[in-house]
């Protein structure tokens, strides 16, 4: 059975595109290949954890179709595709600023609720908002800067920017906001040919599925106490040694 590219969603087709920008098609194929490999001797295994034999099988049949395209064959200076480099070095920088602002955050809302001023809940009320939307960005550049964006914008609100000031807040702020413009410029919009696009998707769906995979390996590997079992699921194939 091949993958049906037409039936999937105007909405995540624009999504799933543009995480396949962002890596060679031979670093997704060769990931692919090793999920795979990593899935026919661990897969059952991880099935308690979200990731079943079907997901397996879709990967498989968006392998064969980045395969079928010949896009994997293509020298890695010609690919139309973002640096995977700078994205993956953006992606760390960017979670690793979104985690400090998340703990300062979650600091100064619990000292805000200490407050008999409705005013001050409130403000606790608004942090509390905005550490709900700002848990995951699943590998999403351009949403990882809306959160970094929304978590400077927090810490400069009413109540927030004073507490935040003793505690490393005047710091972070410019650079969550350096960050956040780095994370777009490797988003940056580059359109290509309809062809391009299908090539771009079944990158995307690839990255998504072994995603996934190693999520749900984690999960299995801590559940089971084997971390051999995450260890085979890790995407060294898209980001090397150092996963972001």
């Amino acid at each position: 059975m091949s993958i049906d590219l037409d039936t999937i969603p105007a909405e995540v087709r624009t999504r799933l595109i543009a995480i396949g920008r962002q890596f060679g098609s031979a670093d997704t194929l060769s990931q692919a290949e090793a999920t795979l490999q990593a899935g026919a001797a661990y897969g059952q295994l991880l099935e308690e954890h979200g990731f079943v034999a079907a997901d397996l099988e879709r990967l498989r049949e968006a392998r064969d179709a980045l395969r079928a395209t010949g896009a994997a064959d293509e020298p890695p200076a010609s690919a139309r595709k973002l640096t995977s480099l700078e994205y993956v070095r953006a992606m760390r920088d960017g979670k690793t600023l979104r985690q400090q602002a998340r703990a300062i955050l979650h600091i100064i809302m619990q000292r805000l609720t200490f407050s008999e001023d409705p005013v001050q809940h409130e403000a606790a009320r608004s942090v509390s908002s905005s550490l709900d939307q700002t848990q995951s960005s699943r590998g999403d550049a351009v949403r990882l800067a809306a959160q970094l964006d929304q978590l400077r914008a927090t810490l400069t609100m009413a109540r927030v920017e004073a507490m935040a000031a003793k505690r490393g807040g005047p710091g972070l702020v410019p650079r969550l906001a350096h960050t956040a413009e780095r994370l777009r410029a490797t988003h940056a919009d580059r359109r290509g040919t309809e062809q391009g696009d299908r090539i771009d998707l079944v990158d995307g769906i690839i990255v998504e599925l072994v995603r996934d995979a190693r999520r749900a390996s984690r999960s299995a590997a801590r559940a089971l106490g084997r971390p051999e079992i995450a260890g085979a699921f890790e995407l060294i194939r898209l980001y090397g040694v150092g996963r972001p």
